[in-house]
């Protein structure tokens, strides 16, 4: 069984209350540029965090890296017992496991800043991890872009022969 990943929990701002609070202490709003952008989700709350730092920040997830400490995800990672352990060393954050109804299978929900995960990412989609490593961080990463933050990771993809992937 290839260990899998799904997100389950993203940090998001209550846009609605920050704005409302930025535009009467600050004078702006500083979700314009990532509304002009068409951001949407942890993305928009990215750029809103990144304006409000400097209000002419350019918007975008790749320009927004020094907000990556301020908003998390969450994952579920379901693996066999014997990679689970593999799989917590390399992501290297905070979680908590169980077993499952199936023999031999674990979960675990992991939770951590962008940047930790960006730094998870990057260790679990290199030559030198194993196969069962990549297997699962080429999971997480697809999850990642799939919610637009692929750009925080600004790395090509390169496929292998054993159905996984490189971030080079």
């Amino acid at each position: 069984m290839d260990p899998t990943a799904i997100i389950i929990q993203q940090s998001e701002l209550d846009t609605s209350t920050f704005l409302a609070a930025c535009i009467e202490m600050l004078g702006y709003s500083p979700a314009s540029a990532a509304e002009d952008q068409g951001h949407r989700g942890i993305e928009h709350s990215l750029g809103c965090l990144s304006a409000f730092r400097e209000q002419w920040a350019k918007p975008g997830v790749e320009a927004a890296s020094a907000m990556y400490d301020l908003m998390s995800i969450s994952c579920l990672v379901i693996a066999d017992e014997r990679d689970m352990v593999d799989l917590l060393e390399v992501a290297a954050m905070p979680f908590a496991f169980t077993e499952t109804q199936r023999r031999g299978v674990q979960v675990a929900f992991v939770s951590g800043t962008l940047r930790q995960w960006r730094t998870a990412i990057l260790r679990g989609c290199k030559q030198e991890a194993e196969r069962h490593v990549r297997a699962c961080f080429d999971t997480i990463y697809l999850q990642f872009r799939s919610v637009g933050l692929a750009p925080m990771l600004n790395r090509s993809q390169r496929n292998l022969n054993d159905n996984t992937f490189l971030l080079e």
